[in-house]
């Protein structure tokens, strides 16, 4: 499964199925709050993997990066870690 998927999947409004649990930020209240926090975490991880690890890991051709460009991508993956490490995770 890509990355891209892994991240909607666990980060889905969606109940929790068999195989496919949930990654909660917070409860499911029903409200905006709720659904825009988890559609922000998919988007901002498919957008690091995409734009940062994806280039980075794949792109022997791209000039070493500049020390305050690679500590402002390691805060965008430190970001997206903190979030995955203190969601809940929600199994059906």
């Amino acid at each position: 499964m890509s990355e891209t998927r892994l991240f909607q999947q666990a980060f889905s409004q969606d109940d929790p199925k068999p195989g496919q649990p949930r990654l909660r930020l917070m409860d499911n209240d029903g409200s905006d709050t709720f659904r825009s926090v988890h559609r922000g975490a998919a988007a901002f991880a498919e957008g690091f993997f995409a734009g940062i690890r994806n280039p980075n890991s794949h792109d022997d051709g791209l000039p070493e990066l500049p020390e305050h460009e690679a500590l402002e991508q390691w805060a965008a993956l430190s970001v997206l870690a903190r979030w995955v490490d203190t969601a809940a995770l929600i199994t059906a």
